[in-house]
């Protein structure tokens, strides 16, 4: 593991705790190929939004900037990675890194209780 870790934020703001979260989501396997993983995540009308980082490319020449607000397709399938939840849409899997205070956990309890997602 490298000593130091050079992180480029250009939107909103993230805590260190966030930021740690994020970076130890970044180093793990995942089953799947990862478009995006995101911090301060929410659920609403069963897609999530967050704070996106890693995006990968989608276009040539766009590249979604690290602290950009993302908001995912509707979510197809949910599960655990280790410590991490994965979202499964249509147009890729995302990585909760995590939750946004206050609303953030409970909308995606509700979320995983209105419904079969895994």
């Amino acid at each position: 593991m490298p000593d130091e870790i050079g992180v480029e934020i250009h939107g909103k703001d993230v805590s260190d705790f966030r930021l740690s979260r994020l970076v130890r989501a970044s180093q793990r396997k995942y089953s799947v190929p990862i478009t995006a993983f995101l911090s301060d995540a929410f659920i609403a009308e069963d897609t999530c939004a967050g704070v996106s980082f890693d995006h990968i490319e989608k276009h040539e020449g766009y590249r979604e900037a690290d602290g950009a607000i993302l908001r995912t397709g509707k979510i197809h399938t949910v599960r655990k990675e280790g410590r991490f939840w994965l979202l499964e849409t249509r147009d890729g899997n995302y990585v909760i890194g995590s939750f946004l205070r206050g609303i953030g956990r409970g909308s995606f309890l509700k979320f995983l209780r209105t419904g079969e997602r895994f």
